[in-house]
Formats: C-alpha cells, sequence, structure tokens
C-alpha cells in the first residue's frame, strides 16, 4: 500500500565539528517509506519449459521460492539448468533467488542470460532494472526499465522505475515524461497519484507534484495520505503556512496520525517557530514513544536553537531505539562538540563509523575535534580519511589546511584553504581561513582580501570583523582597525546569555572590548557571564587572558570566587598557568592539588606541576615529571625543557628546545617570544630579529618582541632603529593600561 510521503529530517553538513561542527548534521530522515522499485518476484510459466527432469526440478525450485527459502530454490534452478531446462524463464528465476539473497551483481547477469535468450521477455528487463537499480547502476537501469516498458506500456513498475532512474541521472525532463506516464493507471487506482507526486518531488518537480497531490485530493477528499502529501509538496516548496494547514487537516481526519505530528513538528521548526514545533514532536511521542524520528527531530529542533544539553538527551533516546543509524550517532557527536565537549563527542563519531566504515563526515568530525583539542598532527589523519573516501569534500580539505598551518606547514595549509574554496567559494569561515594562514606568512594584503570576502559573504559575521581588525593593526592603520572591532561589537550587540553560543558571543565581546582599551567595561563584561555560574570553565580562562594583556595578575574577588568553586579541570588548570605567570607558584600547586582526575588533561596537569617545581627552584624534580609528560603536549613540553634549560644559563640548549616548540606550535607567541630572548642571550642578534618578527606576525599587539629588536639592534650597532623600536614598546605598554612610571620601568627593565 502507498504510504504518504513525509518531510525530510535534518539538515546538510553543518557543523559543520561540525562545520564547524558546526561543522556536520546531516539531511536524511523520512518518517514513512519512500518508494523504490520493488522486486517483481519470479515469474512461474512452467509450460515453456521442456517436460523432462529438468521442469520437474525448476517446479520444485518455484516451490521453495515462494516458501522463501531461497538458497534452496537458487540450487534446484542452477540443478534444472544442468538438466537441459534452461530458458529465459528458468534464468529470471534464478535471477529473482539472487536477489532475494542480496547478491545482484549476479542475479543481473542471469537477467541478462534471459533477455539475450528471448529479447523481448519483458519481465526480465523489468527485473534487470531493479537490480540494477539497487546496485545504483542508474544508465543501465533507465535503459533495462526503457526496454520494459516498451514491451509492456500497461506495467506502472516499468514507468515508476524509469522516472526514478532518471531522477537519479539528473535528468529531469526525462524523468517528468516518465513520471506523467503513470496518469493513465490513475482511474482504476487513484493511489497511483501519490506515488507519481513522490517521483515529481525526487526530480524537484514541485509544480508537477502538486498538480498531482491535488488530483488525488480531488478523487479521495477524505484521505489522510493525500493531505499529508500535499502537506509534504509545500514544505518542499518552501511554503510553510500552506503546509501547516495541510498537514492540520491531514490531523482533523486522523487525529492520531504520529508521521503527520512529526512532520507538522518539523515545518513549525523550519518556520522558526520552536514552542509549537516542540509540542507537535510530544504530540507524536505520546502516540508512540518510541518512534525514532519524533525523537531525532526534537533533538534537532534543540540543536538548531542551541539548547544542546536538550538536544543531546534527545538523540540519546532515538539512538537507544535504532543503535545502527550513522546520522544519529554522528549529530549525538555534533551536539557535544558544540557544548565544548570535544573528547567526549569522538566516541559518538566512532560509532558512526562502526555503522558505516565509509563514513566520511564522521572521520572528518573526528578530526574536527581533535583539532579544537589543540591535537592538529594526530587530526590530519582522520581528515585525509575523509578526504580518501570523498577527494572532493571541501570541509574536509579547509579543516586539513587548518591543521597544516598550526604543524608548522602553512604553505601546505593554504594551498589546501584555495582548493576548499574552488569547491566552494561561499564558505565564509575558509576564506577566514585562508585570511589567518596568509596572515601567518606575512601577506597582509592578501590577508585583508580574504577577511572581507568572509565578510561580504556574512556581514554578521563577528569573528570575521574581529580578524580584519587585526589584520589592520598589523598593517599599521590603527584608526581603521578600531573601526572594525567597533563593527564586531555591533555584531555583538545582542548577544543572549541563555545559550552556549549566546554566552560564548558575550566572552567574545569582552575580548574585543579589551582589545580597543576599554578595559573595565572588557571585565565588567565577562564578570557578568562568570556570576551566572553557567560558563566558568569558558569564561574564567577569558578573564585570565585580560588580566595577563593588563600586565596585572591581582584578581577581583568575583573571579577568585569563580576559580575556587569551579570544578572544571581545564579551567583549573588556566588558573594554575596564570598564578605560575604572577610567580605564585605554591598557589598555583594549591590549585593544582585540587584539580579533578582528567585522562584528557593528566599531560598538561604533570606539565604545570614541573612548572612549579621548577619556579621553586627545584630543577631535577622539574625533569623528573618532564621525563614523564609531554606526549600530548609536546609544545608545553618543548618550551619547559627550554625554560629549565634557560634557569641553568643554557641559552644554547633553551634556543634548541624553544625551537622545538615554535615548530609544534607555531602560532605561539609566547614561545615565539622565548625563542627570540634565548637567541639574543646566545650572541645571534641577528636570529633573534629574525624570530621577534615572527612573534610580531602572530601578536602584533605585544610589546616584547619590540623590546628584544631594540637590544638585538642596539648590539649589532643600529641604535636609531633600536630607539624606535623602544618607542614601540612603550606606546604597546601604555595602551595595556600601565602608567608611565611603570612603562618607563618595564622597557628598561
Amino acid at each position: 500500500m502507498m504510504r504518504a510521503r513525509a518531510v525530510r529530517k535534518g539538515l546538510s553538513q553543518s557543523y559543520d565539528v561540525g562545520r564547524s561542527a558546526d561543522p556536520s548534521l546531516e539531511k536524511d530522515y523520512l518518517s514513512t517509506s519512500t518508494w523504490e522499485p520493488r522486486l517483481t518476484q519470479a515469474a512461474v510459466q512452467s509450460d515453456s519449459v521442456t517436460r523432462n527432469k529438468g521442469a520437474e526440478l525448476f517446479e520444485q525450485a518455484n516451490s521453495e521460492y515462494d516458501a522463501g527459502r531461497y538458497s534452496k530454490a537458487l540450487a534446484l534452478f542452477e540443478q534444472a539448468v544442468t538438466e537441459g531446462a534452461s530458458s529465459e524463464v528458468v534464468f529470471n528465476n534464478m535471477g529473482a533467488s539472487l536477489d532475494a539473497l542480496g547478491r545482484n551483481a549476479e542475479a543481473a547477469r542471469c537477467y541478462r542470460k534471459a533477455t539475450s535468450t528471448n529479447s523481448s521477455y519483458e519481465l526480465a528487463w523489468h527485473n534487470l532494472g531493479n537490480s540494477l537499480f539497487i546496485q545504483e547502476l542508474y544508465p543501465g537501469a533507465a535503459q533495462a526499465y526503457a526496454q520494459a516498458s516498451s514491451l509492456n506500456p500497461d506495467r506502472l513498475e516499468n514507468w515508476s522505475g524509469l522516472a526514478a532512474s532518471y531522477t537519479k541521472l539528473g535528468k529531469s525532463k526525462k524523468a517528468a515524461a516518465a513520471a506523467g506516464a503513470l496518469s493513465r493507471f490513475a482511474d482504476k487506482n487513484p493511489s497511483v497519484l501519490l506515488l507519481q507526486t513522490d517521483l515529481y518531488l525526487d526530480a524537484d518537480l514541485t509544480g508537477e507534484a502538486l498538480t498531482s497531490c491535488k488530483g488525488y485530493i480531488s478523487k479521495l477528499p477524505g484521505s489522510v495520505e493525500g493531505y499529508a502529501h500535499l502537506g509534504s509538496v509545500h514544505h518542499e516548496r518552501g511554503e510553510y503556512p500552506k503546509a501547516i494547514e495541510a498537514f492540520e487537516q491531514a490531523l482533523k481526519i486522523a487525529p492520531a496520525d504520529k508521521e503527520s505530528w512529526n512532520n507538522l513538528g518539523y515545518t513549525y521548526f523550519c518556520s522558526g517557530v520552536l514552542d509549537e514545533a516542540l509540542e507537535c514532536f510530544d504530540k507524536a511521542l505520546e502516540i508512540d514513544p518510541s518512534y525514532k524520528h519524533a525523537w531525532y527531530n526534537k533533538g534537532y529542533a534543540y540543536h538548531g536553537a542551541d539548547l544542546l544539553e536538550q538536544a543531546v538527551d534527545c538523540y540519546r533516546r532515538a539512538i537507544a531505539i535504532d543503535p545502527d543509524d550513522r546520522v544519529l550517532w554522528n549529530n549525538y557527536g555534533n551536539a557535544l562538540y558544540n557544548l565544548g565537549k570535544y573528547a567526549e563527542s569522538i566516541p559518538k563519531f566512532v560509532e558512526a563509523l562502526a555503522v558505516d566504515p565509509d563514513y566520511e563526515i564522521a572521520w572528518n568530525n573526528i578530526g574536527n575535534a581533535l583539532e579544537k583539542m589543540g591535537e592538529y598532527v594526530a587530526a590530519i589523519p582522520y581528515h585525509d580519511r575523509s578526504l580518501e573516501i570523498s577527494p572532493d569534500f571541501d570541509y574536509a580539505l579547509y579543516a586539513k589546511g587548518v591543521c597544516k598551518s598550526h604543524t608548522g606547514d602553512p604553505e601546505i595549509g593554504y594551498d589546501l584553504v584555495i582548493e576548499s574554496l574552488d569547491l566552494n567559494p561561499s564558505y565564509d569561515e575558509a576564506w577566514k581561513a585562508r585570511s589567518r594562514i596568509a596572515g601567518q606568512l606575512g601577506r597582509w594584503d592578501e590577508a585583508l582580501v580574504s577577511i572581507e570576502e568572509s565578510l561580504a559573504l556574512n556581514p554578521e559575521f563577528d569573528e570575521g570583523w574581529r580578524e580584519r581588525g587585526e589584520i589592520l593593526l598589523a598593517m599599521g592603520d590603527p584608526e581603521a582597525a578600531h573601526a572594525s572591532f567597533e563593527m564586531c561589537l555591533l555584531c555583538l550587540s545582542n548577544a543572549r546569555m541563555d545559550t552556549v553560543s549566546g554566552l560564548s558571543s558575550v566572552i567574545r565581546r569582552g575580548e574585543v572590548l579589551a582589545r580597543l582599551g576599554r578595559f573595565d567595561e572588557a571585565l565588567a563584561n565577562l564578570e557578568t557571564v562568570l556570576l551566572t555560574g553557567k560558563m566558568d570553565a569558558a569564561s574564567l580562562p577569558k578573564l585570565l587572558e585580560i588580566r595577563r594583556f593588563l600586565n596585572s595578575m591581582q584578581l577581583p574577588k568575583s573571579v577568585r570566587d569563580a576559580a575556587d568553586r569551579c570544578g572544571d579541570c581545564k579551567a583549573l588548570l588556566d588558573y594554575a598557568a596564570f598564578l605560575l605567570d604572577a610567580g605564585d607558584a605554591a598557589g598555583a600547586e594549591e590549585v593544582l592539588s585540587r584539580a579533578p582526575h582528567s585522562e584528557e588533561d593528566a599531560d598538561r596537569l604533570l606539565l604545570l606541576k614541573a612548572r612549579a617545581l621548577a619556579q621553586r627552584g627545584d630543577m631535577d624534580a622539574a625533569d623528573v615529571l618532564l621525563r614523564s609528560a609531554g606526549r600530548g603536549h609536546r609544545a608545553d613540553a618543548s618550551k619547559l625543557r627550554g625554560d629549565l634549560a634557560e634557569a641553568r644559563g643554557d641559552h644554547a640548549g633553551a634556543s634548541a628546545a624553544y625551537k622545538r616548540a615554535l615548530e609544534e606550535a607555531p602560532s605561539d607567541a609566547c614561545v615565539a617570544v622565548a625563542l627570540a630572548r634565548a637567541q639574543l642571550r646566545s650572541g645571534d642578534p641577528r636570529a633573534a630579529l629574525r624570530t621577534a618578527d615572527v612573534a610580531l606576525g602572530i601578536d602584533a599587539r605585544d610589546w616584547e618582541p619590540h623590546k628584544i629588536r631594540a637590544d638585538a639592534l642596539r648590539a649589532l650597532g643600529l641604535h636609531d632603529k633600536a630607539d624606535s623600536e623602544l618607542w614601540k614598546a612603550k606606546e604597546l605598554l601604555s595602551a595595556s593600561g600601565l602608567g608611565h612610571d611603570e612603562t618607563v620601568d618595564v622597557v628598561k627593565g
């Protein structure tokens, strides 16, 4: 029986993990059966088989086939052929047995034998079309269905199969003609018009679909299936109010139709009406609590509204019903990814791959999660696997390019991002990545052009305006840079605090205020977030970062209280690192002693403990801890080795260690500054100049590279240039909020 076409569920990848995370939600689900060419079962035409032993075997084989014992049927058909029963009917029925066993390629060979034996045998042509369609061999399927329909134009499945094949081949005109041929069957069987509607929709012929569907309703005005289809057609046409009206009409006829409730909910969601959408999904779940698609769509609605904890719960419930759904696992992982729970998201993507090892989106999303965790080298093989499966997967090319730019291969990363943009020039994040890598390579004019391409695609892209401001600062145009930062603030002016991304936007607002030198506003903004109690782990490091930028380690009470009550391991480790920067090794050790155990952060914990020991002068104990750490944070470990060498006066050893750290973390300005300082102390002022330039390319706000450049230039006898660099350092220090006397002392020091 033909069933109502349902609204498709989900979205194509965005996150995406996505898409950023947001990379990758997928458009995948139908809440009712979609039409597929059905296998016409074996035709029994024993009168065409010679009456001999082969004929008896043929009859036995047919009986086994009718009883569903396909392996036995196949063996008997093969024996019948051996005994001389080798007509087109036998080969056709052998093919049907093989198809029933899932051996479609072998089945197709049998059907071809049947048609070569008798080229007018329409049933074998039809079955050949079905078998090739199942194998996604659409050109051959179309040829077979065309031959079958010419031999027997009265079999509607020939026309529907032909229409479906042409749709798969992207031949919409031919698909429309084949689907149109079904109209001749509508007088005897009005349900054919619903099949025709589905075929038109699959071919994106929504006008024709609407005509067919209305034709069905005119014949059967009380049919719930008719109005359910009508709602789907209007939905596909983007006519959401009409779709809602049609689904509501279906529910007047059948109030317990869970599929119509589900589809009505999805249409409300697409209309931007979340509350009504959730109510409809709940209605569907009242009717059937194990209705997977309603749980999925409810989760997707929460996901789209950035209510991620609720989305996670709905995805979990859907997976409990169907654990073999790759899209569900992937979107479950995406929700965790968007919550910032990158390590927790990876096992969900792995579960998607257990269902389908060739699911390129899940491979890419694992790489995205590792990238967010700073594991750039580890992420690359996952992007590579995704590209092995789908070489033109633009998101994977972009993501790999970003990782390459962080692992010392910015030129390769740049080329990969360009390749991604060639495939998809409308991805604003890829333009932003191109801009960042161009800046990393010192190509500031190109960086500016790229970020402006990103902003042309998305004028409300706050991160794009912020990046543009940083580029303009690096190009020596602070006035234009400040205007760009003000645009960023304008984009963030309506940032909410009741969702994860909204709170993140509020945090970004604080960072931009700090960049503009409006430090009191920045701290007030971020402390407001902190006091909500919702995002200690995310907001605390940002507050600490602003304190560092202010060159002030004194924390307001609200920040200290938040740090004391925070149970998040990452946030506590950031707090400990802040205290170490302030020279408070004892305070850092106290914080580290109460950091919760986390396998993910165990390595960094050891490194910070080693750093605290080194600050207290216990170099040997620090060395011992350092030898057992650093596997997952190689750059941090190399930097600490450099610090230990520097403390012992081994400037050459420190330079070597810092150089390794910079190779492992080429975007870490602190490491570049440490390397430049060590190179200067080891008597290599020219190398120090080059490395200080690298540091400024990473962070043009930092005063210390200018101080190092001044000392290096003075060592080379270039005193005028040295004085100019000292002036730049003084200007940057003044902008950071220090008073005049403090500024002079720091520059002199």
